[in-house]
């Protein structure tokens, strides 16, 4: 029985191992798609304020036309007004003059509003491309690196099991049953040892007749608390 412990023990250890592995699978493809996110969010930042900028310039020109239509349409009347005949024409004819020169102030506001906020977009684009080129060229830098790690953590893990799964085969089928169940539900840990008189893996004070059979190492023996199996730390 104690070749079956220590058996059981070295299989614990491999499978501590492969849990931490498990997790680096985990985490490394984690990393690289939170760069890659980082990388689109910069992309769309960028394309957006682009579409600003561009929407900004066409209002700008836009803006630019009407006053330019407007100063023809002000000279057409001031030419109108070297020719009216009457006081009621001539007033009218003002009316619109200055109608249309109150309109062209309030766009030179908006003009003036519009080139402000085209002056933010810039600096704004400025900042993102930066970030933007940064993203990408940590993407760039890190990408193959952590693809190739994913590979070597994959390949040691199928590896670690093949180890563990031929220790395995030496053990009576019923225990290693119990073990990978108890693998599978408590947190990759099958097999504890005594610390103190509790329990390694759930802290449940161990009864007295408990750690004498524990100490005999005679049989495979439960926490009555958790149901790992127990291993007096001798055996370490």
């Amino acid at each position: 029985m104690i070749n079956e412990l220590q058996i059981l023990v070295e299989m614990q250890k491999i499978d501590d191992v492969i849990g931490e592995k498990i997790s680096l699978t985990k985490a490394l493809p984690k990393k690289l798609n939170d760069m890659i996110e980082g990388v689109n969010v910069a992309n769309e930042k960028v394309k957006m304020i682009a579409e600003e900028l561009s929407e900004n310039k066409k209002t700008q020109k836009l803006k630019e036309l009407e006053i330019k239509s407007n100063i023809e349409q002000m000279g057409k009347y001031k030419n109108q007004l070297l020719n009216v005949q009457t006081n009621k024409e001539y007033k009218a004819l003002n009316s619109e003059v200055s109608h249309l020169e109150n309109v062209n102030s309030s766009i030179d506001d908006e003009l003036l509003l519009l080139m402000e906020n085209e002056t933010k977009l810039k600096e704004q684009s400025q900042a993102e491309q930066k970030i933007q080129e940064a993203a990408q060229k940590e993407l760039k830098e890190n990408e193959d690196k952590l693809n190739e790690e994913i590979e070597v953590v994959t390949a040691e893990i199928t590896e670690l099991r093949s180890k563990r799964n031929s220790m395995a085969k030496t053990l009576p089928t019923n225990i290693i049953k119990r073990y990978a169940a108890l693998i599978k539900n408590k947190n990759r840990k099958a097999v504890v040892f005594n610390v103190g008189n509790t329990c390694g893996g759930c802290g449940y004070s161990l009864r007295p007749q408990l750690l004498i059979e524990l100490k005999k190492a005679t049989r495979i023996i439960n926490c009555e608390n958790c149901g790992r199996m127990l291993v007096y730390n001798e055996l370490k």
